[in-house]
């Protein structure tokens, strides 16, 4: 019958991996194919029990045993009628070219994970891989592949020949008459024979929810293996086919389903890396509760084992709104070896969604155990978009969406048991932030970037009084009444910046936060580009979004001369003694001196220098490339009018 074919098997059931050695002890020496399974967290760590509800991976692994000591390769006779094609193996690369087998598991302790699917091998050069009929609860029908390497390298070692993964039911110990733990291994599945159905409407026959298995001998066995769905080759010119029972040696693992368990994980939100000893923390950051619209930020991941374990593995998922950020990057112990000891094994990124995926690994048993664990950082950048608008009185942020850990798993280690298990993270409620705009991007519709727009439009109003007019009150970045050197400063310093590359703005004392009152007052003895009074200047670099344009001038790069005014006495910005009742007098005076600054003006060539070396026509607009792209060595910009750059 079709749905009897079967190959005889030398199977066994071992509780874990065994190594090489012992293998070949207990195996007979006419086994010329191994094929084993091996169950493993998410990472590829060996596991010996896992908590309700959590993923794990399956593994097939096969060998070609013909080098190894005391396996004995049959030779046949010739064949009198065909002597050419006589399947002699002993003297062929070694490697398998084809392997297709079936699975059975414990169907009320386990489930098919169908988003993952089947995954071959990273050293598997497959011809063809069919898709396995997982219809049958607990069955997996016809895993595998036909491989081949032209490259000459035949895999003489044992090599991971595909994987799928599975979820974690019920807790408990399954299919104890057969005396050993939850289980997968090879076979193919037994059906209750009807009379009045044909075949292929039999029920499969289920005991205490696992698939009966049906084992042929004899003339039947011969039978069954025509079309059959598990066979096996070494290579012999893709024509040698294993069938005998003594030649394919078969190895199940069992795996342990507890009740669910948790290890605790928390999530801090920082603008700058936080340094750990030795991976671990004492104590938590605080959280980060506000920023720009252009700021990048970390997710920071930390995690602490139950009592007794410590921390091996995690696997982690950060949900976000798409609309407001974007994933950079994840970070693990290859980007910071100073503070990380987990190393990243894999990123899963939906930013259509708003999710990412990490999976973070380490090697080292004294993690976690008994303070928080470091895991890693996950990179985020804010997309938001806010206007610098004076219109209605001081700006004001707004609350992005939460940023929160989604889901949360890991493997936790027990140095008494030498032992593995996958548990459970717990999970807490998404953190939002106060949102504030960039006060220096106010020209060109705040194209996210400040550049020469945004300083034509300084310079159009450098030494005016605010005077209520929301337009001008864009420029007075230091909130003092008058456009003044101090603002110019300010300027100069964030000169180049955008939201494509990781930087910090500098902003006068109280911003983000509070502008409502005088927080900065320039002086007439500042001088072009000196630093005025600010948050920490520090700066680290970021990949760029590989999605967004091209990388403009960082200001790291822009001197504190590179924008110049020229230099006068016949300005100066207010003073902390004046008072609102001198407003009127202060702006006449304002609107004299920049009449006076502009005739000098029109016979000045040099008003703004910018060198070649930092700034690129690739990054400025049609507008401004008439004006600025004059040569190689310097880019002049030339004063027409009070209005006009």
């Amino acid at each position: 019958m079709a749905k009897r074919n079967s190959i005889g098997r030398n199977w066994k059931h071992r509780p874990g991996l065994e190594t090489l050695e012992v293998r070949e002890m207990l195996d007979a020496s006419g086994e010329l194919i191994s094929l084993r399974l091996a169950v493993t967290d998410l990472h590829g760590n060996q596991i010996e029990q896992i908590a309700q509800g959590e993923a794990f991976l399956v593994k097939a692994y096969i060998e070609d045993r013909r080098g190894e000591p005391g396996v004995v390769v049959d030779v046949p006779e010739p064949d009198p009628q065909n002597p050419n094609n006589t399947p002699d193996i002993s003297d062929d690369p070694y490697g398998f070219f084809t392997a297709y087998f079936n699975v059975t598991y414990d169907a009320a302790g386990f489930d098919f994970d169908e988003s993952y699917g089947i995954q071959i091998g990273p050293t598997i050069s497959e011809v063809s891989v069919p898709v396995p009929d997982t219809s049958i609860d607990g069955y997996i029908e016809r895993l595998g592949m036909q491989n081949i390497d032209t490259s000459g390298l035949f895999h003489p070692n044992e090599v991971e020949l595909l994987s799928f993964r599975m979820i974690a039911q019920q807790p408990g110990n399954y299919d104890l008459a057969e005396g050993f733990m939850p289980h997968f291994h090879f076979d193919v599945v037994d059906y209750i024979e009807d009379v009045n159905e044909l075949p292929e409407n039999w029920d499969v026959n289920y005991v205490n929810g696992v698939p009966q298995l049906e084992r042929l001998t004899g003339s039947e066995f011969m039978d069954a293996t025509v079309g059959a769905d598990e066979y096996f080759s070494l290579y012999h010119y893709g024509t040698e086919r294993l069938t005998q029972d003594s030649q394919v040696y078969f190895e199940g693992v069992g795996l342990q389903v507890l009740a669910p368990t948790t290890t605790e994980y928390q999530v801090r939100y920082v603008d700058e890396p936080t340094t750990t000893l030795g991976g671990e923390v004492n104590a938590l950051p605080s959280n980060l509760e506000y920023f720009d619209e252009w700021s990048y930020f970390y997710v920071e991941v930390y995690a602490k084992a139950p009592n007794g374990n410590s921390l091996n593995a995690g696997v982690v998922t950060v949900n976000y709104d798409p609309d407001d950020f974007e994933f950079v990057q994840a970070v693990g112990r290859n980007e910071d070896p100073t503070s990380l000891r987990y190393s990243i094994t894999f990123t899963e990124v939906d930013n259509e969604n708003g999710s990412v995926t990490v999976g973070y690994n380490t090697l080292a048993t004294d993690l976690g155990d008994d303070r928080f664990a470091l895991l890693g950082r996950i990179q985020l950048r804010s997309k938001i978009e806010m206007p610098v608008d004076y219109t209605n009185g001081e700006l004001q942020p707004t609350t992005s969406s939460d940023v929160m850990l989604g889901d949360a798993s890991a493997t936790i280690y027990n140095d008494i048991s030498d032992s593995r298990s996958v548990v459970g993270g717990t999970t807490s409620a998404g953190t939002n932030f106060e949102v504030w705009p960039v006060i220096y991007d106010v020209a060109n519709g705040e194209d996210r970037q400040v550049g020469l727009a945004d300083f034509s439009d300084f310079v159009a109003v450098f030494g005016k009084s605010v005077n209520n007019d929301p337009e001008i009150r864009k420029l007075d970045f230091d909130n003092n009444g008058t456009i003044g050197l101090s603002d110019f400063s300010l300027f100069v310093q964030n000169f180049g910046q955008s939201n494509y590359y990781d930087s910090k703005r500098i902003y006068p004392a109280g911003y983000p936060g509070d502008l409502s009152s005088p927080a900065l007052m320039g002086s007439s003895s500042l001088l072009e580009g000196e630093p005025v009074a600010s948050p920490s200047t520090s700066r680290r670099e970021a990949p760029v979004v590989a999605a967004g344009p091209p990388q403009p001038v960082s200001s790291d790069n822009v001197s504190s001369n590179l924008l110049s005014l020229p230099a006068t006495n016949s300005v100066s910005t207010n003073s902390p003694a004046q008072s609102s009742t001198e407003e009127g007098s202060s702006a006449a005076s304002s609107e004299e001196t920049i009449d006076a600054f502009v005739s000098q003006w029109n016979d000045q060539s040099d008003l703004i220098a910018l060198t070649a070396v930092v700034r690129s026509d690739e990054t400025s607009s049609d507008d401004e490339n008439a004006d600025f792209v004059a040569n190689t060595d310097e880019i002049l910009a030339i004063w027409e009018d009070e209005e006009q750059l």
